[in-house]
């Protein structure tokens, strides 16, 4: 009986020391467009067949920067009172990854973008956000889907670092 007594009390005086933590406030969400705003330069360039990340294939990606002198490759992105403005292009001796040289850019949603997209007139450059949380580090992760008809067949992944 003094046994049960005992392990009751130290029962007791272990809840009661417990108390509820309060967790810090994490902060405001990154502004994910105004990061974007800036001047970005090529860094690298991860080329992807999509069929093999699909079915696990070997030889899923291969980074090309290597290939071509990608990293002249230049993109700036103006912003327009707080949204998506205006983009200039300049390819240098790198490849044209992008056709357009100016124009505006759009993005789906201002506060978790996923679609980005490059427009001039009638032509539009459909791309994809990367990681958010390299914005804050001065890293723009672009992807760029080619397809045939409505069966993507290659991704190409390229890193942008702001200059």
């Amino acid at each position: 009986m003094r046994t049960n007594l005992l392990i009751l009390i130290a029962l007791i005086i272990t809840f009661a020391g417990c108390k509820p933590e309060t967790l810090p406030d994490i902060g405001d969400p990154l502004n994910k467009i105004q990061l974007t705003e800036g001047n970005w330069q090529l860094e690298r360039v991860v080329q992807s067949d999509v069929n093999a990340v699909k079915y696990n294939f070997p030889y899923k990606e291969l980074d090309v920067t290597s290939v071509a002198p990608f990293s002249e490759f230049k993109l700036s992105l103006k912003l327009n009172d707080g949204k998506p403005g205006t983009f200039t292009t300049n390819a240098g001796a790198s490849p044209k990854i992008i056709k357009l040289t100016d124009g505006k850019w759009e993005v789906d949603d201002l506060n978790s973008p996923l679609s980005f997209n490059l427009i001039k007139n009638t032509d539009t450059v459909k791309m994809q956000f990367g990681s958010y949380n390299t914005l804050s580090q001065g890293k723009l992760q672009l992807s760029l889907i080619k397809s045939l008809g409505a069966k993507n067949l290659i991704r190409y992944d390229y890193y942008f670092k702001k200059i």
